[in-house]
């Protein structure tokens, strides 16, 4: 009986004093919580945001590419009311007769369904397209009518919508 009753004082004893109820265990413990909360709560303020897309609205845009040889250079805009849409050849790099066009997204001429064209090489006094849109998404830029060089060409135009 003897032997029973110290057993049952050793056992209470060592499940008395389990791991974490020991002073030498609870105070790194205790740190090691903290520190992780400190770590967990730091000062950074910073909110990540989606880019926004640039508001729709009237304006002008200019769009300078290379084209090359059988290609096209497109642009795409958006016509935030109905309105009157210009779209003119500043130049071309060497002086080339290109096509310059307007229409909306698809699947011809580079990503653009165009559905006015004039052929010019450009500049003051070259001809240009003047088109009524209503408020939309379109695209305008140039294409190659046969007559770009093996290097291509520096195409400039400009886009005034509304």
């Amino acid at each position: 009986m003897r032997f029973i009753l110290q057993f049952q004082k050793v056992s209470q004893g060592f499940h008395n004093k389990g791991f974490f109820t020991g002073r030498m265990t609870r105070l790194p413990l205790l740190g090691l919580a903290i520190a992780l909360l400190c770590t967990a709560c730091g000062n950074d303020t910073s909110t990540p945001t989606a880019p926004t897309p640039p508001p729709a609205g009237p304006g002008t845009e200019t769009m300078n590419a290379v084209m090359a040889p059988g290609g096209t250079a497109v642009r795409t805009f958006t016509a935030s009311a109905a309105g009157t849409v210009t779209v003119a050849l500043n130049g071309t790099s060497p002086t080339t007769v290109v096509g310059l066009g307007i229409g909306i997204p698809g699947g011809a001429f580079g990503g653009c369904d165009m559905t006015a064209t004039v052929n010019t090489s450009g500049g003051p006094g070259a001809p240009q397209i003047t088109a009524p849109v209503g408020a939309g998404d379109f695209c305008a830029g140039t294409f190659d009518l046969g007559t770009v060089a093996s290097g291509g060409v520096v195409v400039s135009v400009t886009i005034v919508h509304p």
